[in-house]
């Protein structure tokens, strides 16, 4: 980032955010002084939109607009429609990892009875004990989903009953709304579908706002706009070499589920899509001399920076996306009011972490067979987070069921992306070199 950039949001954040976004503020320069160390110009664009999400939050209270949380798997398209201030509640929570800030939050909760790493996910844990120390910023309004685990709806019930904040709790089906799917059950959608219009109703009712159709479709219209640029640029990875780095599919999520259906997530999604197919044209790739291609999927290990570099400078190893970058909704028509519904209510059943890990085991399966063939990779890593137990179960059958389809070895361990003392980054390199070198070289 260019000096007069950096000096331009310094002067931004300037003042009092609130003490209930104190934390934010310090992740917000935090974030701004990795940013200022980034000497590849040609992302600014997406620097700056994560850098002005997290503005829009920070200075949300003093400009008088209702905030409402909501967690990493849902869009915030019926937010930005009625006028709300979206905050997606692992900004806070995972976005103090990578500098260790959560960690005391995570041992106050340890010691008031609150579960511990084995029971209890950390992606969300730190909301409760933050929260119980007056240092969690505080919603006007609290939106959770039953997926894609029993840990993050019941952090999230907790945080209701602690708060008495106003919530909706939306239940996701388990079936499959694909027709040629042994799942497939026809209700699925239109059960959705009503659970999304109640949602309207909800809103409705708590803000004293009117819903404008006519907004409301235009929102629609620019998700999916921002839904096909993603498809795109999924499409470029499967160019060898790669034309994207590690990392760069997770900030296509991030701004979904920051600001999608905004103008925004329009632009800063067609920037990334032309960035790769423009390197596809030069023949250029994400990393200099691509050796290997990975499949994770399974998140990033928050707390540590350095993994993804690391295994590009190393073994010029490149992470063909994760599960939550790795989005799959596709775009939709949104001619008619129904259609936007439609759309919405498919675009919540198929979101990142919901469309493969909400039903049958064979959901997840069936979309590492296809990542793994898809994009060509070499090996396939999971870094399982010791309270994702369904997951862990999961990658477990879905490694065998890799191996017999494809021949392509797996790595799976356990550590807590949120938490560096519990497996430390140099445990987990060690894990990862010795697979790479012994079992996939």
């Amino acid at each position: 980032m260019d000096e007069e950039t950096y000096q331009k949001y310094k002067k931004l954040a300037r003042g009092s955010w609130g003490k209930e976004f104190s934390l934010l503020k310090m992740m917000f320069n935090g974030f701004l002084g990795l940013m200022r160390e980034e000497e590849d110009m040609e992302f600014e664009l997406p620097m700056e939109t994560i850098l002005n999400i997290l503005l829009n939050i920070g200075k949300a209270r003093k400009q008088g607009r209702k905030i409402i949380m909501y967690p990493f798997n849902y869009g915030p398209e019926l937010f930005v429609t009625m006028g709300l201030q979206p905050l997606m509640q692992e900004i806070f929570s995972v976005g103090l990892a990578p500098f260790h800030m959560n960690e005391p939050y995570l041992d106050f909760s340890n010691e008031i009875g609150y579960g511990d790493n084995p029971t209890l996910c950390n992606a969300s844990r730190p909301l409760v004990g933050a929260y119980m120390q007056g240092a969690a910023p505080v919603p006007d309004y609290l939106f959770f989903l039953s997926t894609p685990c029993n840990s993050l709806a019941m952090n999230y019930q907790v945080f209701e009953s602690l708060s008495n904040v106003p919530t909706y709790n939306m239940d996701v089906p388990y079936w499959a709304i694909e027709e040629d799917s042994e799942f497939y059950d026809g209700k699925v959608v239109e059960y959705m579908t009503n659970q999304c219009k109640d949602f309207v109703t909800w809103l409705e009712d708590q803000t004293k706002e009117k819903f404008e159709i006519e907004k409301f479709q235009q929102t629609m219209l620019r998700l999916n706009q921002a839904r096909e640029n993603i498809r795109d640029f999924n499409e470029t990875l499967k160019n060898v070499p790669c034309p994207a780095g590690s990392q760069t599919g997770f900030w296509n999520w991030f701004f979904m589920s920051t600001i999608g259906g905004t103008q925004e997530a329009v632009d800063v999604t067609k920037f990334v899509r032309d960035s790769a197919i423009e390197n596809v044209k030069e023949g250029v790739g994400g990393i200099e001399d691509e050796k290997l291609r990975i499949a994770w999927p399974y998140t990033h290990v928050f707390f540590d920076r350095d993994l993804f570099p690391w295994l590009e400078e190393t073994y010029g190893a490149i992470a063909i996306l994760d599960i939550l970058g790795n989005y799959q909704v596709e775009p939709h028509n949104t001619s008619t009011l129904e259609k936007c519904y439609d759309s919405l209510a498919r675009g919540t059943l198929d979101y990142s972490m919901i469309g493969s890990c909400r039903g049958p085991a064979e959901y997840y399966i069936e979309y590492v067979i296809n990542y793994v063939k898809d994009y060509k990779v070499d090996c396939v890593i999971y870094p399982m987070q010791y309270a994702c137990k369904h997951a862990f179960a999961m990658a477990r059958i879905t490694s065998e069921a890799v191996r017999e389809a494809t021949g392509i070895p797996s790595l799976i361990f356990g550590c807590d992306p949120y938490d560096s003392r519990e497996v430390p980054h140099e445990a987990i390199q060690a894990k990862i070199a010795e697979f790479i070198e012994q079992v996939v070289l």
